[in-house]
């Protein structure tokens, strides 16, 4: 019994030591700009193979039709520097038509200038 309580304890620690790692992360002033970038990749990841499996294709399958290799696509469905040319080509092997929207996002941080990387 004494073990399983001093692995709870432990378990408890982790825990704790967790959030305020968590805490300290979020804190950090590039946060929500580093997130927000990150939703945006794995939107266009998320769109990008729901595409493909939708079109009935494997990557190995798309890969054919892009005349590439199947870890291409692989990398290519991360989202991670992904050209609009790309992007173009991955929509047409699928059947589909690529369209890129802005939308307008209004509240804290909105409007402001974008440093360039």
């Amino acid at each position: 019994m004494a073990t399983t309580t001093k692995k709870a304890r432990s378990l408890e620690s982790m825990r704790a030591a967790h959030e305020t790692q968590a805490a300290g992360i979020r804190a950090h002033p590039d946060f929500q700009r580093v997130s927000d970038e990150f939703d945006v990749e794995y939107e266009v990841a998320r769109q990008m193979q729901m595409a493909r499996k939708q079109a009935g294709l494997t990557q190995g399958d798309l890969a054919r039709r892009m005349h590439t290799t199947q870890s291409v696509v692989s990398r290519i469905e991360s989202g991670v520097n992904v050209s609009i040319e790309t992007l173009a080509r991955f929509a047409e092997a699928c059947g589909s038509r690529l369209q890129v929207q802005m939308v307008r996002e209004t509240g804290a941080g909105y409007g402001r200038a974008v440093k360039s990387q």
